[in-house]
């Protein structure tokens, strides 16, 4: 199906090592983006569904940028239906990225996933995008080193068209929607492991726009799905609703993306801290090997999709009124029946007072010396899941 009969658009970017110049990081990206555009042609595509991936290409990539267009032009040839892969070349600014934080990594190294870079990237790659037949025009994205497996434009088109049906669901504007099971895959020396999970993030390649009817839309290019958030909790849901934007969680379903770790020291990379429930774990030979995988192998709750929002994540503030510090905390909120919270008084690193665990999501410090912080440790089933510290006071 070419983007002109189809009634919905899936529109995918992904950016190659953006900033990076590095060699040797060039080419260890490259052999995992090799596998990550791998997956992208693999998609299996609904009728009545396009799906369009750009790949944006930096013009300083040299030879790695000219062994991408070999690798992508190969997999347009063996790509399924109603799949289409583009290049979109881009020059980096002479002045470089000054509006940015050069000691943030998301930065230094990929600006381009930031305002405005992301929006001129979108508006110059997708001007003969003709949304005048489109019902609805989906928009996502996924890093360069991560992979769909062959059903996830699937998920994404269903899950799109569930949400609208679903009484819960109650923003009729442009939704943003991040799923929450996903697959965790750590690969080493012995192969990869596979841990099908439900998070409480949604991770980018994940969560996507669903616009409807895009033609009576101005433009396109606010919704970039990297300025979705991970957390879907209240604050959040509020906080696009300002802008015109319903955001809803989703689980239960099959999950087909694939969260990708790379390297030795694996055990600093994983999620566990993050996990709602652990769906099941699923060990394959070698990365390539996770696109062969069928929807039978992966494992999934069995139980109607979800749609919702989460509790969200342990916020903490502390504020002084003379030797008092009054703490407050967001817990109540996030509470489940098995969580609960103390607090440790902090001067430097030692340990000046505490309260010990319970249910209380405010308390006070008395007779508290100068120039303390609080630090809150959440604890669920009997286990720290959250540490977090507020500002000196």
């Amino acid at each position: 199906m070419t983007t002109e009969d189809a009634r919905t658009l899936v529109l995918l970017e992904t950016i190659f090592c953006d900033y990076e110049s590095d060699p040797e990081i060039l080419g260890n990206y490259f052999s995992r983006f090799e596998l990550t555009v791998a997956s992208l042609a693999r998609q299996e595509i609904p009728e009545g569904v396009a799906f369009r991936a750009t790949i944006y290409l930096s013009t300083d990539k040299g030879e790695w940028g000219d062994r991408v267009r070999e690798v992508v032009s190969a997999a347009q040839e063996s790509a399924g239906h109603g799949v289409e892969l583009r290049i979109h070349d881009y020059t980096h600014p002479e002045i470089g990225y000054p509006e940015g934080d050069p000691t943030r990594v998301d930065w230094a190294k990929n600006p381009s996933k930031h305002s405005p870079y992301r929006e001129q990237l979108f508006e110059a790659a997708h001007g003969d995008v003709d949304r005048s037949t489109l019902d609805r025009l989906i928009r996502v994205t996924v890093d360069d080193d991560d992979l769909w497996l062959p059903w996830h434009v699937k998920n994404l088109v269903e899950i799109a068209a569930r949400a609208r049906a679903d009484e819960r669901v109650t923003w009729e504007g442009v939704l943003a929607i991040g799923l929450l099971d996903v697959n965790v895959g750590y690969a080493g020396d012995e192969g990869v492991t596979l841990d099908s999970v439900a998070l409480e993030r949604t991770l980018t390649g994940d969560k996507y726009y669903v616009i409807d009817q895009p033609a009576q839309l101005e433009t396109l290019w606010p919704y970039s799905p990297w300025s979705i958030p991970e957390v879907m909790d209240k604050n959040q849901k509020r906080r696009l609703e300002q802008r015109g934007i319903g955001l809803y969680a989703a689980r239960n379903y099959v999950p087909s993306f694939v969260y990708m770790r790379w390297g030795q020291n694996l055990s600093i990379q994983r999620k566990d801290g993050l996990i709602i429930t652990t769906l099941g774990r699923t060990p394959v030979t070698a990365p390539a090997d996770i696109l062969d995988l069928t929807p039978e192998q992966v494992p999934h709750r069995e139980a109607p999709l979800w749609f919702g929002i989460l509790r969200g994540r342990l916020s903490i503030d502390a504020r002084r009124n003379g030797t008092t510090v009054d703490v407050f905390t967001s817990f109540d909120d996030i509470a489940m029946p098995s969580s609960e919270i103390c607090y440790y008084l902090m001067q430097g690193s030692e340990k000046v007072g505490m309260i010990s665990y319970s249910r209380k999501g405010r308390v006070v410090f008395r007779n508290a010396p100068p120039g303390v912080k609080v630090r809150g440790y959440h604890k669920r089933d009997g286990k720290v899941v959250e540490r977090i510290d507020s500002r000196l006071v």
